[in-house]
């Protein structure tokens, strides 16, 4: 038969663990606990940039827009080149006339 002093040290071995066990699963959930706070503040800094940026994002065309403006930059490219074209003879008559009335001034 069990005697009670030996069950006494065996209720109290129980005891004993069950406390040791308690608490190591009591630290490694204040460890968790502290993790899972770190990273809730890590995602609101996140959701806030996260926010910030959607805003910005917001105001810039989108791709239809910017092909529309790319085809538009062409358009007026080719509308210079052919400005520039027109304006040649016009450069040109403008330096005769220079070099003609610097030779009338000259002459005299």
């Amino acid at each position: 038969m069990i005697e009670f002093p030996h069950l006494m040290q065996v209720l109290m071995g129980i005891v004993a663990l069950a406390s040791l066990v308690t608490s190591i699963v009591m630290t490694r959930g204040k460890a968790a606990s502290d993790r899972v706070a770190k990273l809730e503040t890590s995602i609101d800094g996140l959701e806030s940039r996260v926010t910030t940026v959607e805003g910005e994002v917001r105001h810039m065309p989108d791709r239809e827009t910017s092909h529309r403006l790319e085809l538009a930059i062409e358009r007026l490219e080719g509308r210079m080149e052919v400005m520039d074209e027109r304006l040649k003879p016009v450069a040109a008559m403008a330096n005769r006339v220079h070099e003609r009335m610097f030779e009338e001034l000259n002459g005299r």
